[in-house]
């Protein structure tokens, strides 16, 4: 008590000046604290306006708008500024069954071609390239990867000219496996072969039967009818396969990245292509 009541004493000794000196200190401080506080809220806006306006790429998996089991490769800038030198990094990069190199039924796998650089990529705009056939991928199985991790990186502007710019990251997961395609593939697979296999043993029991009762036919124009009609409906049968065939997916012709993964890529046997997963 004896100490407070000292200092006590000592601010109501000090005179006029004194207090006026303690005055604009404390003002000095106050306006100090306020230029502060000031020029970080300054640069915080700031720094919020240019994370509004900057590029935002991205890089994801889609189908194919008018044939689902083509899937597409998809790099997209939803941010309101221009993304520029754009290119990628991978740990392990997006590999695709070189179909049109097959021997034997066997495929191999080669690296997706990707272009080194894309030089710009303006507000809303995309660059896509179809990656491989949700079908065909689900057939090679556990010989192909399923799963890419990497990053795209980007700028914000040009090639610097005494200007500096900066450098943006987009992580990236490219996962065959969480891809809504790829498991109704795989669940429809296994579903229609069996079908398929018991609506082909009820087809041979069909024939069967048939066989059956027209091989006790004894008049020899009714056996002319009926081989007749077994040809023309095996023309037909034909003529719908054919059609058929013209009217499947597009087929997937992906080509390795250089010459040498080309290479690589043909002295690693891949799966037989026809071979169920």
């Amino acid at each position: 008590m004896g100490w407070i009541e000292d200092r006590w004493n000592d601010l109501t000794s000090l005179g006029a000046g004194a207090w006026l000196a303690i005055a604009l200190w404390a003002a000095v401080l106050l306006g100090i604290a306020a230029l502060v506080f000031t020029h970080r809220q300054l640069k915080r806006n700031r720094e919020l306006r240019l994370e509004e306006v900057r590029p935002h790429v991205a890089m994801f998996m889609e189908p194919n708008a008018s044939d689902w089991q083509l899937i597409e490769l998809v790099v997209r800038n939803y941010g309101k500024t221009a993304a520029h030198d754009v290119h990628f990094a991978f740990t392990n990069p997006p590999t695709v069954g070189q179909y049109e190199s097959q021997h034997d039924g066997m495929v191999s796998v080669g690296e997706l071609a990707l272009p080194s650089t894309i030089p710009v990529i303006a507000p809303g705009q995309e660059w896509r390239t179809v990656w491989d056939s949700a079908l065909s991928r689900a057939q090679l199985g556990g010989s192909i990867e399923r799963r890419f991790v990497g990053a795209v990186k980007y700028y914000d502007g040009p090639a610097p000219k005494g200007k500096q710019r900066r450098e943006f990251q987009s992580n990236v997961v490219l996962d065959w496996n969480d891809l809504q395609p790829v498991q109704r593939v795989e669940l429809m697979t296994n579903h229609d072969l069996a079908k398929r296999e018991k609506q082909k043993l009820e087809l041979l029991r069909a024939l069967l039967t048939y066989f059956n009762h027209a091989s006790q036919e004894t008049r020899a124009e009714v056996y002319r009818t009926e081989i007749e009609g077994i040809r023309r409906a095996t023309e037909t049968v034909k003529e719908r396969l054919a059609k058929r065939r013209l009217e499947d997916p597009t087929d997937v012709r992906m080509r390795a990245l250089n010459p040498d993964v080309q290479h690589a890529a043909e002295t690693n046997s891949g799966r037989h292509h026809n071979e169920h997963a």
